[in-house]
């Protein structure tokens, strides 16, 4: 009878702890983005012409997300595209593949990124992530939105690598896990935060001045 006791008790503990944890993740709404090079972001007609451009010149596209086709006014093909690694997105590190107008291609702006040596397992929990980007968004004077509406919003978060020497004279590759974010209803403001020591990587509220 006591065995029976302690197992129930053991039961319900478990229970409890797995209760709060699920609280912990769900104190904001947020949307887990689960990118993958299988992530259709073009329309079919734009993805056949850039496979076809890919297969012409014996180009390698299994490896890349695609997001951009554009056809310039001298008729060269210009393709944006995300690398992935260990299955995961690279933030950092776009690539464009510049075809001339006789379909053959010219040359690549960006590096292609042999691979990144850090696993695919996250430290932060996502409420730590949206705490995070609240914490920049009450620093930012210039934005202008209530906190508690923000907090009732729902937030977009995805895991990925990000290259901290990315756009900087540093030419040498320096990895980090990281997590982007922002308001789901919004293109900004949106900030990377980096998973192995929760700092703020960098943040755009979007206003430009000229």
């Amino acid at each position: 009878m006591k065995t029976s006791n302690i197992i129930i008790g053991i039961f319900l503990l478990i229970s409890l702890v797995s209760c709060e944890q699920s609280m912990i993740e769900d104190q904001y709404c947020f949307n887990l983005k689960h990118n993958s090079l299988k992530s259709v972001i073009l329309p079919k007609n734009q993805l056949d012409s850039i496979k076809e451009l890919f297969d012409y010149n014996h180009l390698d596209y299994s490896k890349f997300q695609f997001y951009r086709f554009k056809v310039d006014e001298l008729g060269y093909h210009h393709v944006s595209c995300y690398q992935f690694k260990n299955n995961l997105k690279v933030f950092t590190n776009d690539l464009i593949f510049h075809f001339d107008k006789t379909n053959n291609y010219n040359f690549l702006s960006g590096e292609l990124i042999e691979k990144v040596n850090l696993n695919e397992k996250f430290k932060m929990n996502h409420n730590s992530v949206i705490t995070e980007f609240l914490n920049v968004l009450d620093q930012d004077k210039y934005i202008l939105v209530d906190r508690d509406e923000i907090e009732k919003s729902c937030f977009d978060i995805e895991f990925g690598y990000y290259d901290l020497n990315a756009g900087t004279s540093n030419t040498s590759k320096h990895f980090t896990k990281a997590w982007k974010i922002k308001l789901s209803n919004r293109d900004y403001p949106y900030a990377y935060i980096n998973d192995m020591n929760s700092d703020v990587i960098s943040y755009d509220n979007g206003i430009r001045y000229y």
